[in-house]
């Protein structure tokens, strides 16, 4: 599963590097539960800029973007259920 974490900044004043640093923590906790979770390897990147956020007069910070979902106005609860809910046995 393909994760960027845009980092730009107005991403990151809005908590990007909180959602990065939640996902490190997932992946730690689905590597000690196998049974429970697909072996679908999760790449994650931070990305410097996704350019949504200019493209739009709205508020849509933070952005991830999952395999080719786009998650506008990220949270950690919102990235982390999609997370588990797309490699959960």
């Amino acid at each position: 599963m393909k994760i960027k974490v845009c980092v730009g900044s107005n991403c990151t004043l809005l908590g990007s590097m909180s959602i990065l640093d939640q996902i490190e923590d997932l992946k730690e906790i689905i590597e000690e539960d196998p049974e429970s979770y697909s072996d679908e390897e999760l790449d994650v990147e931070a990305v410097k800029c996704l350019d949504i956020c200019k493209n739009t007069d709205k508020n849509v910070a933070p952005i991830v973007v999952i395999d080719d979902e786009v998650i506008l106005n990220a949270t950690g609860q919102i990235v982390m259920e999609k997370i588990i809910n797309k490699i959960r046995k």
